[in-house]
């Protein structure tokens, strides 16, 4: 699941890059509704909006997995914490964002009919075989496959210095919903002789 936090857009006004640090509005302290949350949700919600900050358009992978590993916090805390700040709005799911127009012309069971039928067509430097494992990997942690996904991931591919199928070959491997160049380069430079030797093994 791809996660937007609501209003980034317009609360969050940068262009064309990913800024260090975020705007924390201090109407947050009035707003009933977020006050009312549970303390893990109101606890999780700034760092969720910490890796929006991480993309252009302020989406983010939200399985529970990529979470609980990017955030260092248990999978059953963040699942009890996220599930509120959803209910209530302050996150939406990226993958069902529409235009304005499309939602008041296309009564929404059609909307849903019509996403089905789109298939993302394999990217001409990908294996088959590759394409079918990145794909059930993305299905198992309930990720769509889409454009923007991929478009992400190559660039991170190419921060690190490597192809789009060796990103996807080391998802695939090691079961990442997500892919971050600094991963990679973190892996690349072993903090002991025993990480040195797993790497040349690999």
């Amino acid at each position: 699941m791809i996660l937007v936090p609501k209003n980034w857009g317009k609360f969050q006004h940068y262009k064309d890059r990913c800024p260090p640090w975020i705007k924390l509005h201090r109407d947050i302290l009035n707003d009933r509704t977020f006050a009312n949350l549970p303390i893990a949700s109101k606890a999780l919600a700034p760092l969720l909006w910490l890796l929006a900050s991480e993309s252009k358009d302020g989406s983010f992978d939200a399985a529970i997995e990529e979470l609980a590993f990017r955030l260092h916090i248990a999978s059953k805390d963040i699942e009890s914490g996220l599930k509120p700040l959803i209910d209530k709005g302050f996150f939406v799911d990226a993958s069902t964002m529409l235009a304005p127009c499309y939602q008041v012309a296309i009564p929404e069971t059609e909307r849903e009919t019509e996403r089905e039928k789109i298939t993302l067509a394999r990217p001409d430097d990908i294996s088959e075989e590759l394409w079918k494992d990145f794909k059930k990997l993305r299905e198992k942690k309930k990720a769509p496959v889409t454009e923007l996904v991929l478009t992400k991931i190559r660039s991170e591919a190419k921060n690190a210095g490597i192809t789009l199928s060796q990103a996807m070959e080391e998802m695939c491997v090691r079961g990442w919903t997500a892919f971050k160049a600094d991963w990679v380069k973190s892996k690349n430079k072993p903090s002991s002789d025993f990480d040195e030797m797993l790497r040349r093994a690999k």
